[in-house]
Parts: structure tokens; C-alpha cells; sequence
């Protein structure tokens, strides 16, 4: 079980410890070949890199991979990285070291699931609803899913976690604004990111999985969706039409990887929701990274396109404690 992780890592600092691999290749400098790698665990990332036997020991570095690395902290570009003298393949640990787990346990988001489908009348969307995740498999899937790689409830119950949050947000938006159709959106909100459970693997590591690299969760959710509505009788052409906008239209327009653009009021709805949730979980992810006494912003964002603004935050808790 590892005892130092990323977070815990100062420059200067001699380590023994496992890591796993996330990105691994080979450059060139002035003096050869080095190998450039991205290591990670459970608390974060952390480059790193082997100027010795680039070519030869590069045929042995998987993804994914957990390897016991020696070497010591150093900076580089006014980051910390590794520079590594040692690596070494390792079969025993805990995967648990390497994934971040959320907040919630198992067995909470299991029974708010439960209480969320229990919200929704409609028979056609309860029946769909009840058919997607009495399959065992797709919803510990789903429970036991991450909502993103890098950005947003990037952890070990993130998926459940943002698609309950928008859940929420839904229902809230349903109850205040009547032209909204209650059943749709909340059904909507439960399945928008549902292609993310065959979209990214967790082998020590969040990445993409081929199809969800090839074809994206959007896609994928769709089909998903498309594939069990026809186990439900009678299920409405309209219905069925509105519910699949939602899924395509979340993300909010092309650029945005979104097939097509929310053309309803509960797909312009569903993606507020959606953004306002995937926004909030990476910006709480930016301020408990780098928020701390005597920081009051965070470095650019490169994907908000700014930097975060903190204020005193970390310096009043710092006089309370």
C-alpha cells in the first residue's frame, strides 16, 4: 500500500514509491533520447523523467501500468517533477490507491438513484428508466463511474454523483417553469451521460476507452438509449424523438462536441444544468489543488480561459484553525 502520494511531494524530496502511468514518451534533447512520463495516483499528477537507457527501457512502459519509482523531486518550469533513476514493474497493490473515490458512498448513490426514478410518472420514461438500470452490470457501471478524465468529477463515483446533482437542478428548473416537461427533462437529466460508462476505463488510471475515444459518450449514450427504448412497448415516436435531442444536444453546440444545438426548452434547460454542475465540480477540483494562506488566484485555466479568483479564502481559514 503506498504511504507518499503525488500531493505529499516537495522538491528535494528522495522517493520509493509506487505510481501509476498515464502518458509515456520518448524525446529528444540535447544530449539523446530521455523519456518523458505522466505519474499518477489517487491525490493527483506529477511529470516526470528517465535520462538514462531511453530506448531500451521505453519497449517496457505501458499506460496504465503501476511501477515502483526511485528517484527524487525536482522543478522544472517552476513545477515539480520527477527525474527517475529506478522503475520497475509492479503486480501487487491497491487499485484504490491509484483512482480517486468521491464522496459519496456506493450504497448512497444507489438509493438516491432509486428516489430519482421514483420521481418520474410517466410510464413510458419509468419503464425505460427501470429497464436501463435493472441491468446489475450497466448500473454499477453507472454508480461506480467517473463524470470526466481530467476535469470534472474525474473520481470513483463522479458519474452518478453530476447526474444526480443535474437531477436536482432539473427538478428545481421543472417546479419553477411550467412550460418545461417535467418527466422528460428528469429522465433526460438520469440518461445524458450514460455513454460514459462504456467510454472510460479505470485500470489505474482514467482514460478512454477505443469506442469512447472513437465515438465520444454522446454518441455512444444515444445508441444506448435508442437500443432500450424498443424493449419498452408502445414507446412513442415523439417521446422517444425529445428524450434523444436531449442526450445529443447537452453539451450545447458542435464545438462543444454536441451533435446538434438544444432546440426545447428542456434541452436548453438540461444544458445549464449540466454546465452549471461539470463548472462548479472543476472549479472546487482548481480550489482544493491550489487554494492555500497567502494564494489568492489560481494559475490559468486553460479550458476556463482564466485564472480562478480565491480572495482571503485560505488565510481566514488559516486564522479560525
Amino acid at each position: 500500500m503506498k504511504s507518499t502520494f503525488v500531493v505529499d511531494l516537495s522538491p528535494g524530496d528522495d522517493i520509493c514509491e509506487l505510481f501509476a502511468i498515464r502518458k509515456v514518451d520518448l524525446r529528444e534533447y540535447s544530449g539523446g533520447k530521455m523519456i518523458s512520463l505522466e505519474l499518477v495516483d489517487r491525490s493527483g499528477r506529477i511529470n516526470g523523467v528517465v535520462w538514462n537507457s531511453a530506448r531500451e527501457l521505453i519497449k517496457t512502459l505501458v499506460p496504465g501500468g503501476v511501477y515502483k519509482i526511485e528517484g527524487s523531486v525536482t522543478t522544472y518550469k517552476g513545477e515539480s517533477q520527477l527525474t527517475v533513476n529506478r522503475i520497475e514493474p509492479q503486480t501487487e497493490y491497491d487499485p484504490e490507491d491509484f483512482v480517486p473515490r468521491g464522496p459519496y458512498l456506493y450504497d448512497q448513490l444507489d438509493e438516491r438513484l432509486t428516489l430519482a426514478i421514483g420521481e418520474i410518472v410517466d410510464s413510458h420514461y419509468r419503464e425505460l428508466l427501470d429497464i436501463i438500470f435493472s441491468d446489475g452490470r450497466l448500473r454499477r457501471s453507472f454508480l461506480q463511474g467517473v463524470g470526466g478524465k481530467l476535469w470534472h468529477h474525474n473520481y470513483i463515483g463522479g458519474l452518478a454523483e453530476h447526474s444526480l446533482s443535474v437531477f436536482d437542478l432539473c427538478l428545481d428548473f421543472s417546479n419553477r417553469y411550467e412550460e418545461l416537461e417535467k418527466d422528460l427533462i428528469l429522465t433526460g437529466a438520469l440518461l445524458h451521460d450514460i455513454g460514459k460508462v462504456q467510454s472510460y476505463s479505470m485500470a489505474n488510471a482514467i482514460e478512454y476507452t477505443d469506442s469512447g475515444r472513437l465515438l465520444g459518450h454522446i454518441v455512444i449514450g444515444d445508441r444506448m438509449v435508442t437500443e432500450a427504448i424498443v424493449s419498452v412497448p408502445g414507446f412513442p415516436e415523439e417521446k422517444e424523438l425529445k428524450l434523444r435531442h436531449l442526450i445529443l444536444s447537452h453539451q450545447g453546440s458542435p464545438e462543444q462536441s454536441s451533435p446538434v444545438p438544444p432546440m426545447t426548452s428542456e434541452g436548453m434547460a438540461l444544458y445549464i444544468a449540466d454546465l452549471l454542475d461539470s463548472k462548479l465540480s472543476a472549479l472546487r477540483r482548481i480550489e482544493k489543488k491550489e487554494n492555500r494562506p497567502g494564494v489568492k488566484w489560481s494559475n490559468f485555466a486553460r479550458l476556463l480561459d482564466r485564472h480562478i479568483y480565491f480572495g482571503s479564502k485560505g488565510d481566514k481559514d488559516e486564522e479560525v484553525g
